[in-house]
């Protein structure tokens, strides 16, 4: 039971950041112990019933805490991003740094070779050069027809890759692409109960993209952490590293308000030491 627990409580921490753009889902699940076992679950839940049995034990708490993460927080993080964008950012900027010690420990850094440095560096120079993309104008869904429905099979196909490979933020290339905003908004309104309908016929091509990607990307990582354990490791290092950058200079973007980031950095140093105590896999 008090596994159970943990689980959801982790789910509703990667619940949060599949909405705040800059915060990558994939990262979270590496510093929260849950990215190997997440992986492995994906990949092989679909294989038998007894797979399905073993597997659904573990993904249903952490699945389950991420809807009521996104159901119950969607509107908060938008008012939060909105009123103290600092604050927030920090907070999750927090999350990131507590669990770092556990990526660190799945390489040995007193050996370390060339490819090394170049799986790290290169890592860090595709997530830079991703955030440097133009975000473009919101696309919106007042007439959805074939054509736009596709759009958002192939749209939740990005996004899945966006959640499973660590340091990418879904919700910034969602930003980017222009579907950030309306996915948000068509949340918002099924927490609320209004147009449900539409609201489906939306989500609906989009959620069956992201579930089709997010099992096909999952069996690519597989297969790199199976035949290049360490290599694949310090490319996500880079990923996450390149992420930090990437909150900071987000920090740095809104106006200049001391109290914030008074605020901000108390609730980063707690937000740390939370996920460094209690959720970060040892």
């Amino acid at each position: 039971m008090k596994k159970n627990i943990i689980l959801f409580l982790k789910g509703i921490i990667l619940g949060l950041a599949f909405i705040i753009p800059g915060v990558s889902g994939g990262t979270l699940a590496v510093t929260l112990g849950l990215y190997e076992d997440l992986i492995e679950a994906v990949s092989h839940f679909y294989e038998s019933f007894k797979n399905f049995k073993k597997y659904f034990k573990f993904i249903f708490p952490i699945v389950l805490g991420v809807i009521v993460s996104i159901a119950i927080f969607a509107r908060i993080i938008q008012f939060g991003l909105l009123k103290a964008p600092i604050i927030t950012t920090l907070c999750f900027l927090g999350l990131i740094i507590g669990g770092l010690p556990s990526i660190l420990n799945k390489v040995r850094f007193k050996r370390i070779k060339m490819s090394d440095v170049v799986c790290l560096l290169s890592g860090i120079i595709i997530l830079i050069g991703i955030s440097f993309l133009n975000t473009r104008g919101n696309v919106n869904f007042d007439n959805i027809g074939i054509l736009a429905m596709i759009k958002l099979l192939l749209v939740g196909l990005l996004a899945s890759v966006t959640m499973v490979v660590p340091g990418i933020s879904g919700s910034f290339m969602l930003m980017v692409i222009g579907y950030y905003e309306p996915i948000l908004k068509v949340i918002t309104e099924l927490t609320q109960f209004t147009n449900i309908i539409d609201n489906l016929i939306i989500i609906a091509p989009f959620g069956i993209g992201v579930i089709f990607g997010i099992v096909m990307i999952a069996k690519l990582i597989e297969y790199a952490l199976d035949k290049y354990e360490r290599k694949t490791y310090f490319v996500i290092i880079g990923f996450v590293l390149a992420s930090l950058y990437q909150v900071v200079v987000n920090v740095f973007s809104y106006n200049y308000i001391l109290i914030h980031y008074i605020v901000g950095i108390v609730l980063m140093i707690l937000s740390t030491i939370l996920v460094n105590k209690f959720f970060s896999k040892k």
